[in-house]
């Protein structure tokens, strides 16, 4: 039996690898000594094993500092993703600081930040506990929970380099990786082809990414049947091999007690049996030790580098040792730079996998023409705004040269046409009820998109746009705008009675709108409003209901750059609005008369014209992983309110969150508690992750305002409160105790809780 030389003792092991290398470079020497003697080659191969792949970086680390360089380069799962961007050129140190930097719990999940996804699409985004497709087709399960679209993204931006090369024996370093057939469970060698998918398809787990399909094969993790690709190695020319192993070795005794270390022995039995034959074609074999970390903790990169290292260390003069050999034989040639290609000219642009959605419409978001320089990042743009668009599970892009050209081809699989969502919500200024929502694209029109939100139980919300857009592009469009609420104001005032009124209103209109990247928006609209107070106590003059109908135009400024609607840690939310409204006719109901007054006959209605601009900003920063801090503020003003009593045209001032339309949220007062015409506040807040998806809120806010039905002065107040929240499944919940302080008389308890379960509206 042929010795190894990870089966040595320490003190052997140096005796064996120079012999191994004198015999190897002494075989290369022809017998005819006119000929000078070849070079042998060196190939490293690295074995797959989760993030403790990462350890391979620290060996390339130790290779590069003492001067050794790969001829050859194989790879599987996460060997596949450090060889091949190694290949490229990259060093272990810019490897090493870019894997430091990778949000890789952002990277190995489907959750695209909400800051990448187009401004009037951001409602329906996780927002929901069910999303069902409307359609005609069965519905499938996802064969994966990952579709890799955001990790495929990102191989193919540092892969940028290398995009138009199909042959991986022509990088800089020769590479090649392997892929598993799941339909024949065969070993697929992927030496060609589009670098970043043969990566992807190799580093594809069972179970957590989905099946890469390339040409007619789909494709799965290589280490379902070879975890280590020394034979390739060999094959591809390789002399001397050395390997970096971190992949699965056999369960002891005691770790078989279990029965998920039993199924795990059990499923990865082939590639173990492999890997113990494949070991024995390695010159040196190098096995940092990462069995402290888990194999799904990217997290530890510095860690697992450090392990690898380590593990390299002791065979660091070796490496010097062998490298000088090989180089008075024959210099090593230096690697080709690539690195710094920055852009590629496309002869064609191929859209494949639409159905539902033309090429034009794609190419007009993408909006790259061919014959047009683009780089990687203008690339990973147009694919995300592509992505955030909402028309597809999945896009993405490759580079594929044929024959004499250079074709961008744009890979999509395509969400469903229609879409119903829904889920449940709680809180206390809206109650209970069922929250639902469709959107639809492309129904009668292309270019098109419907979206209808609704709020149903004891007060309802209902929000419908109807968008056509205009240009190529899907930048402008117009809507057609309906929204209904029904909504409850705890206590006002109307003809000197305090009483719980409800609000119920009914706005429809035209708008137009330019939508300014991803994340924001601007809308000049014009509406016809029909708003309604209708009392839920006896009043004294019999007094039931109150209406109003206005003609209102405006413009609407929206920008929001949070990274999630729920718990953010960055980003900002900024609306602004302007606009001015005049009455077209009011009626006061008093049991079952109405009087209705117009412009000729204003009774006790005021008929002037009336300005509104409002604006709101919040901001969030982190201070680290778990600590997040916001700041923002509130403006209202409002040129004069109605001279009813009733003032129709106030906005509502309290509550954790705007439950109606016309709400300012203020920690520490109830919800629609105090009708104000002009406001000017501040607020704060403080959030702690303490726990995985737990976290500990303070809010703070303080408030210089006019109320309704007050015309000088201004009034101050403050509140502040604290409280739990967490992420459920079912959405975010949130409840706690609040303050508020307030000059005016109060209806409320200064000292009260709050309370919301579920997805906003």
């Amino acid at each position: 039996m042929k010795p190894h030389f990870h089966m040595f003792p320490a003190y052997c092991k140096t005796t064996y690898f120079l012999l191994v290398s004198v015999i190897t470079v002494l075989l290369s020497i022809k017998v005819s000594g006119q000929e000078p003697a070849k070079r042998p080659s060196v190939g490293l191969v690295l074995s797959g094993g989760g993030a403790h792949g990462i350890a391979h970086l620290g060996v390339l680390k130790v290779m590069e500092e003492a001067g050794l360089r790969p001829d050859y380069i194989t790879g599987v799962s996460m060997g596949s993703i450090v060889g091949g961007m190694y290949s490229i050129g990259y060093s272990a140190d810019s490897l090493y600081n870019l894997f430091l930097k990778t949000d890789w719990d952002a990277l190995l999940s489907n959750r695209i930040p909400e800051n990448r996804v187009i401004f009037h699409e951001k409602n329906n985004l996780y927002n929901s506990i069910i999303s069902v497709p409307v359609t005609s087709k069965k519905v499938l399960l996802p064969s994966g929970l990952i579709n890799g679209q955001l990790i495929e993204n990102s191989l193919s931006f540092y892969a940028w380099p290398a995009a138009d090369i199909n042959d991986f024996s022509k990088l800089p370093i020769p590479f090649m990786c392997l892929g598993t057939d799941i339909i024949n469970y065969r070993k697929i060698e992927l030496k060609k082809g589009y670098l970043p998918d043969a990566i992807r398809a190799s580093a594809s787990v069972p179970s957590i990414f989905t099946p890469l399909m390339i040409d007619s094969l789909l494709l799965l993790d290589g280490g379902l049947v070879r975890n280590f690709a020394a034979s390739e190695a060999r094959e591809m020319g390789a002399d001397i091999l050395i390997g970096s192993y971190v992949g699965f070795q056999a369960n002891g005794e005691e770790e078989l007690q279990s029965v998920s270390g039993i199924l795990k022995q059990i499923a990865l039995y082939r590639s173990l049996e492999d890997f113990r034959q494949e070991k024995k074609l390695i010159d040196l074999l190098i096995t940092p030790d990462v069995k402290e970390y888990p194999i799904a903790g990217f997290g530890n990169v510095e860690k697992l580098v450090q392990k690898g290292y380590e593990a390299a260390l002791p065979y660091k003069a070796y490496f010097g040792k062998l490298a000088d050999s090989l180089n008075r034989i024959e210099p090593q040639k230096p690697i080709k730079n690539i690195l710094d290609k920055k852009g590629y000219s496309f002869d064609r642009i191929e859209i494949n996998g639409n159905k539902s959605y033309s090429d034009q419409q794609i190419l007009g978001l993408l909006d790259i023409s061919p014959g047009e320089t683009v780089d990687k990042y203008m690339l990973t743009d147009r694919i995300e705004l592509l992505y955030g668009e909402f028309l597809f599970d999945k896009v993405k892009y490759r580079v594929v040269p044929r024959n004499d050209s250079l074709i961008l081809a744009i890979d999509c699989i395509e969400k469903p046409q229609a879409m119903l969502y829904g889920s449940v919500h709680y809180d206390n200024a809206i109650r209970s009820g069922l929250k639902m929502g469709f959107s639809v694209k492309n129904l009668l029109t292309e270019r098109s998109s419907i979206n209808l939100n609704t709020y149903l139980g004891q007060y309802f919300k209902v929000d419908f746009r109807a968008i056509q857009y205009a240009g190529r592009n899907q930048k402008f469009g117009f809507s057609l705008n309906f929204m209904a609420e029904n909504t409850l104001i705890p206590m006002l005032t109307l003809y000197r009675q305090n009483g719980a009124v409800i609000s119920r209103n009914f706005i429809q209109g035209l708008s137009a709108g330019q939508r300014i990247g991803l994340n924001n928006m601007m809308n000049l609209y014009i509406n016809y409003e029909n708003l309604n107070l209708l009392t839920r106590y006896d009043s004294d003059n019999n007094l039931n209901k109150l209406n109003y109908n206005y003609i209102t135009g405006g413009c609407v400024y929206q920008a929001n750059t949070l990274n999630s609607k729920h718990f953010p840690d960055k980003g900002l939310i900024f609306n602004t609005l302007l606009s001015s409204s005049r009455l077209y006719s009011g009626t006061i109901g008093k049991n079952s008369e109405l009087h209705v007054n117009r412009i000729n006959n204003h009774g006790e209605f005021l008929f002037d014209r009336f300005y509104t601009f409002s604006a709101h900003i919040k901001n969030y920063f982190s201070l680290s992983e778990k600590v997040t801090f916001d700041i923002g503020g509130d403006l209202l003003f409002i040129s004069r309110t109605d001279s009813v009593s009733a003032r129709n045209n106030f906005y509502l001032l309290g509550g954790i969150n705007q439950s109606y339309s016309r709400s300012i949220p203020a920690i520490g007062y109830q919800d629609n508690e105090i009708p104000v015409k002009t406001v000017a506040g501040i607020n704060g807040g403080f959030d702690f992750e303490f726990y995985e998806d737990i976290h500990l809120e303070m809010i703070a806010n303080v408030f210089a305002l006019q109320e309704a039905d007050r015309e000088k002065g201004f009034s101050v107040m403050a509140g502040f409160g604290g409280g739990l929240g967490y992420m459920s499944a079912i959405g975010p919940i949130r409840f706690g105790i609040m303050y508020g302080g307030y000059s005016n008389p109060r209806f409320f308890n200064k000292i009260k809780g709050y309370l919301s379960i579920g997805f906003n509206f």
